[in-house]
Parts: C-alpha cells; structure tokens; sequence
C-alpha cells in the first residue's frame, strides 16, 4: 500500500503581497475616485497583472468619460494615484528586516506625479537609481507608516507599527546590553591597570615615602585585588567611602606613573 504524499505547504505571504492584497480589496464607489486610481495603475507603465488588473477592470466605467479629469489632489485623489502606483510599480519590505518602500515607475510623468503627491503629504522620500531603473523610495519608520495609511493599508499598519515597537524595544535592549558589557569590560582594564601600577610602585623606593593614608590604601588593594573602590573603602582603617578610596588611589597612580 502506497503511502500518501505530504502537500508541500504553501509559502507565507510576504508583507509586500499583504498589504497589495489589502489596498486591492478596498472598494471605491465614486467614479472620480476610480478614475484617480485607475490612472495610479495605468500612468506608472509597468505591466498591470493579478490584483491589479482586477480592479483595473472595476475602474473601466470611470474611464469611459473623457470629460472628466483625474483629480490628483492631496486630499483623497492623489492617495488613489498613490494606491495605484504601489499596486503596480511598488514594494515594501518586511518590517522585521528593514523599513523602506521603493516605488518604480517607467513613465517620467509618473514620477513626476508620485514625487509631487508625497511632497504635499509632507512624506520624506528620496531618487535614485539602480541598473537603469528609476527608483523613488521611503526609508524612515514614520514616513513608511504614514504612507500606509494614505493608500488606506490600515490592517497592515498596524501590523508594521507591532513590528516595528518589537524591533526597537529589542534594538533597545541590545544596545542597553552591549553597554554594560563595554563599561565592564573597561572596568575590568582599568582595575587590571591600576593594580599593575600600584604593585610597580609598592616594589619601588617611593613606597617608603609615602604618607601612612596613601601607603595603607595600597596595601589593602594589592591584598583584596578583585574588590571594587567602594568595597576596598570599607576595609580600610578606619573605614572610608568610595571617593575617598577613589581619591587615594588616584594619587597613588600618578606617582607609580611618574617613575
């Protein structure tokens, strides 16, 4: 008897394709409206296909009056171009890996259009371009979220917005970590150091000279030489706080380094 063949399972959806997915599935009911976005999936000249040209052919109707201009107003038509455009000639990044969108119109006239809406939406976007191709792209966490939700991805900003908060809070504790690591390592030096100089010292003639405060304190740290400042403080007689301890030693490294 055969055994059955396990189905392959399906791949997980990229962030990129969810919120295509999204925007495509939002209904626009006004023609001057389907004409905005039907003019965002055109103007671009990228090839339309899947979803986009799905809605492209809800938007025919619209398109039929030529009478009618394509309102490209920051208020909501120039969110529809931008919709459009994103549909065809767009992309984001998983928001676990990087924030940026890029969009990659053909057309001039259509980078043109994109550049000019993301400036009256005061969304900061940079050009450039790469193998030949044009490539207008938003880079900052804010201006990504923001560009969300114009298009009307509500769903996957807040989803981005969840990610994002899990990346920084962890960016946050990593740097907090690497932090503690570095002032212990220093830490760790300058106690190596200090110790090496006082026993330098303590092995020369200057050990005699020195004042009995000054002498004690280097003795009791060559004797305890893993003790932190304040601790050594306490074994001192009497005992003394840190910057006491820390004033002591202190001079007692500035005449070990003047031999």
């Amino acid at each position: 008897m055969k055994a059955k063949s396990q189905e392959t399972p399906k791949s997980k959806e990229s962030f990129s394709k969810q919120v295509k997915s999204e925007v495509a599935g939002l209904v626009v009911k006004k023609a001057e409206d389907r004409r905005s976005l039907a003019a965002g999936l055109i103007m671009p000249g990228t090839r339309i296909k899947g979803e986009a040209e799905e809605l492209l052919t809800k938007c025919r109707d619209a398109l039929t009056d030529n009478s009618s201009k394509v309102a490209l107003d920051a208020s909501n038509g120039g969110r529809l171009f931008l919709r459009g455009a994103f549909l065809t000639c767009g992309y984001i990044t998983d928001p676990k890996d990087a924030y940026r969108i890029e969009l990659r119109p053909v057309n001039p006239e259509a980078r043109d259009v994109i550049t000019g809406i993301l400036f009256s939406l005061d969304i900061a976007y940079k050009e450039t371009q790469r193998d030949g191709v044009y490539i207008v792209y938003i880079r900052s966490g804010d201006a990504v979220s923001d560009f969300l939700g114009i298009i009307g991805a509500s769903t996957a900003r807040l989803n981005f917005e969840s990610l994002r908060t899990e990346r920084e809070v962890y960016s946050d504790i990593n740097r907090a970590v690497n932090c503690d690591s570095g002032n212990t390592g220093r830490q760790a030096e300058a106690a190596v150091r200090r110790g090496e100089l006082i026993d330098k010292l303590m092995k020369s003639p200057e050990a005699e000279k020195l004042p009995q405060s000054l002498y004690e304190a280097a003795k009791v740290h060559q004797e305890n030489p893993g003790a932190s400042i304040a601790e050594l403080g306490k074994m001192m007689n009497p005992p003394i706080g840190k910057s006491g301890m820390n004033h002591r030693l202190a001079k007692l490294i500035e005449i070990a380094e003047s031999l």
